[in-house]
């Protein structure tokens, strides 16, 4: 059975960047993309039409959201079919709800309306924390490159470890995969004195991770970074020479203490690659 993808076009450019991703990304993963709009009549306009005795689908809300994909998929080409799919709802709702029965979701990282400098506050972040798939998230202006090397935040937790399953599974042979675990022994300390003044525990982190990251990359794939620094500074600074990166929806001081804490949700606000929050359950 073929995997399937769901992607949120709103009729923003940075939505057509997320369609031309899984466009991209799809074919050679046998996945099938289906481009999703949706529609919202706020109460007040329901209110005011009613008023008036003429009916919301007048507007043309759907319409809009429809010519939105025409024009999206035609922007990223026809090599790829796409699945078009209008939907009436909250996007947010629309694209969760959606995402239930695929693989993955796909959505810009910002969008249109009056949330678009800010949209992690909305519609991508609400996709990020609620979704039960995993949720890749494209920044604005991404390029058609393809994914060579792929960076995963690491630190042992089971969401974590969903996180390495999911980048193992998307990469293929010609694709490399950094495993970068940050370690905040001793933050006050630089790394030199903290492994000094801290051998044993340190020692110990560096056991555990290794044997954490080995029980799910028995095959030795991936590239390992352990690393005395910390999670977000880490990740950003091997985010640099990545063209994908990938972190659990929760973890032990890299997302702990809420369920998008605020290392990721600050990742994904900065991102200039596009990034995948991979949820325990998925």
């Amino acid at each position: 059975m073929s995997a399937r993808w769901i992607v949120g076009v709103d009729g923003s450019d940075a939505s057509v960047d997320a369609l031309r991703w899984a466009v991209a990304h799809a074919p050679e993963r046998g996945a099938e993309v289906t481009a999703v709009s949706a529609f919202h009549v706020p109460a007040v306009m329901s209110l005011m039409t009613a008023k008036r005795g003429f009916g919301v689908d007048e507007l043309g809300l759907e319409a809009t959201a429809g010519h939105d994909l025409d024009v999206a998929i035609a922007a990223v080409g026809r090599d790829v079919a796409v699945t078009p799919a209008v939907i009436e709802g909250q996007a947010s709702h629309v694209l969760v709800d959606a995402a239930a029965d695929a693989d993955t979701l796909v959505v810009g990282q910002r969008g249109s309306g009056e949330h678009r400098q800010h949209w992690l506050g909305s519609v991508s972040r609400y996709c990020a924390t609620h979704c039960a798939r995993p949720v890749v998230v494209v920044p604005p202006g991404w390029t058609s490159d393809p994914t060579s090397r792929i960076v995963v935040g690491f630190d042992g937790s089971d969401h974590a470890g969903a996180a390495l399953r999911w980048a193992l599974e998307f990469a293929n042979a010609e694709t490399t995969v950094q495993v970068v675990a940050a370690m905040e022994v001793a933050p006050w300390l630089g790394e030199r004195a903290t492994r000094e003044r801290f051998p044993a525990e340190v020692a110990e982190h560096e056991r555990a991770l290794t044997e954490a990251i080995d029980a799910i990359d028995s095959e030795g794939r991936t590239e390992r970074a352990l690393l005395l620094d910390g999670p977000r500074q880490a990740l950003v600074d091997a985010a640099r020479s990545a063209d994908l990166l990938v972190v659990g929806t929760r973890g032990r001081g890299l997302i702990a203490t809420e369920f998008l804490g605020s290392v990721s949700t600050s990742l994904l606000q900065d991102a200039v690659i596009p990034m995948v929050v991979v949820p325990h359950r998925s």
